[in-house]
């Protein structure tokens, strides 16, 4: 009986540990993106793996992501690559999370920094041939993993993670409304030239001017 007792448990255990390791699987993006499995992804296979990351970051499904809204889909990000509970990520679980392994991920010691110029996926093609290889995936959120850790002792926590997101939400906005529609999330992660807004080159949003005061009589 206890023989029997502790197969259960070991079969429960290994069910979970499965389990456990086919969800931090299935939440790298560029294993959903890569469709066919061949560990390459393309600009255009990112935009489709987009459209279903948007969808499940607009948390009221009205359509429009809030910067609110983007922050709390930040919160799980956090959550889901700190996949031992401890409160903190290391990089292997940044890595993991983003691009499925984490092989070489801790070589990495050069920062990657976002700004408006460059989008996620020119960075990512490090040798431009418009493919995005798991190496380059792994050195490009290596990377990233480098610049969000502030104090630079390894491990980020959500304070320092949360407070980076802050700049980012207003970056990716680029009209500033409060609002990150689908074409501004697309021009964070493919570029300006791009993606198109209202017929528009991306390039060409500008923020809504200020409200002139009443002139005085």
């Amino acid at each position: 009986m206890k023989k029997l007792m502790l197969f259960g448990i070991f079969a429960t255990l290994c069910l979970t540990l499965s389990l456990g390791s086919g969800v931090v699987m299935a939440q790298a993006l560029h294993d959903r993106a890569d469709a066919d499995k061949d560990g390459i992804v393309t600009k255009a296979d990112i935009m489709k793996a987009l459209e279903e990351r948007y969808k499940s970051e607009d948390a009221n499904k009205d359509g429009n992501m809030t910067v609110d809204e983007y922050q709390q889909a930040r919160k799980k990000n956090f959550d889901d690559a700190d996949t031992n509970k401890d409160g903190v990520v290391g990089i292997e679980e940044w890595v993991i999370y983003w691009c499925g392994t984490d092989k070489d991920a801790a070589k990495v010691k050069k920062p990657v920094k976002m700004g408006k110029k460059a989008s996620r996926a020119k960075l990512m093609d490090a040798n431009k041939d418009g493919k995005i290889s798991k190496n380059e995936c792994v050195a490009f959120w290596g990377g990233r993993f480098v610049d969000l850790d502030s104090n630079k002792d390894g491990k980020m926590s959500r304070d320092e993670y949360m407070e980076k997101m802050k700049g980012m939400a207003k970056m990716m906005d680029l009209n500033g409304d409060g609002v990150i529609v689908i074409e501004e999330y697309y021009v964070s992660w493919l570029g300006k030239d791009k993606v198109t807004i209202k017929n528009k080159p991306a390039g060409k949003a500008k923020k809504p001017s200020a409200e002139k005061a009443p002139e005085k009589k």
